[in-house]
């Protein structure tokens, strides 16, 4: 129950927040705050509920064949923790900052919310396909929200290709029920081997296209950079932080109970774009004066290294894609909450006007030194230790390109994150600050914080077993199935 109580409680805030605005604008701010601690703390109950067994709610009373099943398993529960924390910290980083119309973004916050965890629950293929295009849909109002000329053409473009993304997913549903005629997970992992290869073909190509648009790997990507950076502070961390992952949760959940068996090509093909989006979103960043296009290309090529991670089709390389997949959420809310703030706040957003901004902001750029030196991957941070992981696994499986291109992307990221901080070093005056940074420095410092302690997770086996099962988890799909069909 509690796992359907992630999905109603958010969806009835998101409905709440009109009514209160009207009735009783005093208590909104109030009633907004309590909302967030609670779509919180539900989220993690049912991320808890399914983390040493699996937890199944459904509902009407009808058989799991033919009902609305919602699951939990460790999968969908370590997936709910990431979105329960980077969703707080955008949340954090938001509130009491608006200006205009704090009810409005919130109003479409917590519908994100609540159909965010629709898609990590859900066991049911079409549900899972309709949560994805309400979330979608809040994510593109998200970028939009300030209404500037930027932000709208950024919005724009990302639902152009949002929609492009969901016809092709919808495509491979409709096939799917046509080769079947069912839409439960469960049940198509057991029928689907049965249906011709060809169709198969089909199927996994339309999955495969319209997943990879929406997650922004390239050579998809073009909707990433202008969305991540156009978009508002928390708004930039919750959409590299958090929706990405969640795109990510719906490749390696289909790909795993779909096509581990059935279609291996599948995986070849992730981990060929795995490669490329590292490759190609390390050199485009490369390029970039703009320090928040410079972090959202940088997120291509992070979704690049947990792709690579999902292509092993190997516990080990689910393991470490998960354990990347975390630790890029904590290294990128904390670099853009930092980066925005500092945009903001200096007026500018280019590099080249940010000389000098230690002699101003000391605390600010130690903070984002860190938080640089996490992601590009400096032992023994945890973006060293996941990258470690991650080329490990892919020489397991054979994919040794792969895992060279793992090594060669952190040498080019560490060049452009080098870039920025010689300019924050150098000698030079910024314009002066205009507002109080603390509260961002507390959620950038904190972010900063857990990249530490991720890196120590490795080096203490009982920490590192709790990553190392997500991935026996998730390639063992005999559990999740049996928990479904034996309701």
């Amino acid at each position: 129950m509690i796992s359907l109580l992630s999905v109603l409680i958010p969806l009835t805030w998101a409905f709440l927040i009109p009514l209160i605005h009207i009735f009783k604008k005093t208590w909104l701010k109030r009633a907004i705050l309590l909302f967030g601690i609670a779509v919180f703390f539900v989220t993690i109950s049912a991320a808890i509920s399914g983390w040493k067994q699996s937890a199944l709610s459904s509902l009407g009373g009808w058989p799991a064949e033919l009902g609305i099943v919602f699951i939990v398993d460790k999968l969908s529960a370590a997936f709910l923790f990431l979105s329960a924390i980077g969703g707080g910290a955008a949340f954090l980083a938001s509130y009491g900052h608006l200006k205009e119309g704090p009810w409005r973004y919130y109003v479409i916050f917590f519908l994100l919310q609540a159909s965010m965890n629709g898609v990590l629950v859900t066991g049911d293929i079409f549900n899972l396909y309709v949560f994805y295009e309400v979330f979608s849909l809040a994510a593109y109002l998200l970028v939009a929200f300030t209404l500037s000329w930027q932000a709208i053409e950024a919005g724009f473009k990302y639902l152009v290709l949002g929609t492009i993304g969901a016809f092709f997913i919808l495509l491979g549903i409709a096939y799917i029920f046509m080769a079947t005629g069912s839409l439960n997970m469960a049940v198509l992992s057991l029928t689907l081997p049965r249906i011709p290869n060809e169709a198969l073909t089909v199927i996994a190509a339309s999955l495969l296209i319209g997943l990879f648009i929406k997650i922004g790997a390239f050579p998809a990507h073009f909707w990433l950079p202008d969305a991540h950076s156009s978009a508002q502070t928390a708004v930039s961390a919750l959409l590299s932080g958090v929706v990405v992952k969640v795109s990510i949760y719906t490749l390696l959940r289909l790909s795993l109970l779909l096509f581990l068996d059935t279609k291996p090509a599948v995986f070849t093909v992730i981990t060929v774009v795995g490669t490329l989006s590292v490759l190609g979103g390390h050199l485009m960043a490369l390029r970039q004066e703009d320090i928040k296009r410079l972090l959202a290309y940088s997120t291509v090529a992070q979704i690049g290294y947990v792709l690579i991670g999902v292509g092993t089709g190997l516990a080990a390389g689910i393991s470490a894609a998960f354990f990347h997949a975390i630790n890029h959420m904590f290294m990128k809310v904390g670099l853009f909450i930092a980066a925005g703030h500092i945009a903001e706040d200096m007026k500018t957003r280019n590099i080249y006007d940010l000389r000098g901004l230690y002699h101003h902001r000391r605390w600010f750029v130690i903070v984002f030194s860190l938080l640089t030196a996490a992601i590009v991957g400096i032992p023994p941070l945890n973006g060293f230790m996941s990258k470690w992981y991650l080329m490990l696994a892919a020489t397991k499986a054979g994919n040794v390109i792969p895992a060279l291109a793992i090594a060669f992307g952190t040498v080019i990221s560490a060049f452009y994150y080098m870039r920025v901080l010689s300019f924050f070093y150098s000698s030079g005056d910024p314009p002066p600050r205009q507002t109080n940074p603390y509260w961002n420095l507390v959620i950038a410092g904190a972010c900063s914080l857990c990249c530490v302690f991720l890196g120590i997770v490795p080096l203490v086996p009982s920490l590192w077993k709790l990553f190392s099962d997500i991935g026996l988890n998730a390639v063992d799909t005999a559990e999740y199935i049996s928990t479904i069909l034996s309701k």
